[in-house]
């Protein structure tokens, strides 16, 4: 039985914010792995037991504190995921095009991310979870509590300045990905943004 092609794209967008009156020097985030994902789905297996990236990106994290040495220099890092907007519901993938009247379009929580380091620092924990709908929320995976952990704790939630070269088990983080369609979805081609945020913290 031939099964009719579904390809998702995922375009993986990397940025870092420093604003003025900060308390870190700088804030930088960089991707040394994939930019951008491709799935296609084309037999019944592949559409039940969907398909993971193990690894298929390396953000790593560098946080400066060495000018002003401001104890309140902390930093969030988060994931949000944007489908284009416009007449696309907050629920489902941007369809690019689609081949098939039968079926549904790919829900965003078909989308897992597995984000995880040496250190276990990410606050989702080392299993994979479904993204959340695009409403602005973002996933936390380094937030501010209002306390500093700084860099060499080993520990949940490492957010004080650091880098991944002097601190690559707090400060690399490598991310899965895997997309589990089921057998109802609609063939065609799909597109989803993952954002991921490095922001200082005020």
């Amino acid at each position: 039985m031939q099964f009719a092609k579904t390809f998702c794209s995922l375009i993986l967008c990397l940025f870092a914010s420093v604003c003025s009156g900060q308390f870190c020097d700088e804030v930088v985030l960089t991707n040394t792995g994939q930019s951008n994902l491709n799935m296609t789905f084309d037999t019944f297996g592949k559409y039940l037991s969907g398909q993971t990236f193990n690894g298929a990106t390396r953000l790593k994290v560098k946080v400066d504190n060495s000018i002003n040495s401001n104890p309140a220099c902390r930093w969030n890092l988060v994931v949000l995921v944007d489908n284009g907007g416009g007449v696309t519901p907050n629920d489902e993938w941007e369809t690019v095009f689609s081949q098939s009247l039968s079926g549904t379009a790919p829900k965003i929580d078909i989308l897992q991310l597995r984000i995880k380091n040496i250190c276990n620092t990410p606050l989702v924990g080392s299993q994979f979870f479904s993204v959340p709908l695009v409403t602005g929320t973002p996933v936390m995976v380094i937030t501010n509590n209002g306390i500093t952990t700084p860099a060499g704790s080993c520990i949940a939630n490492v957010n004080g300045p650091g880098n991944a070269n002097t601190n690559p088990n707090e400060y690399i983080f490598d991310i899965d990905y895997r997309i589990v369609p089921g057998g109802s979805l609609k063939s065609g081609v799909y597109e989803l943004r993952v954002r991921f945020l490095l922001t200082e913290v005020f």
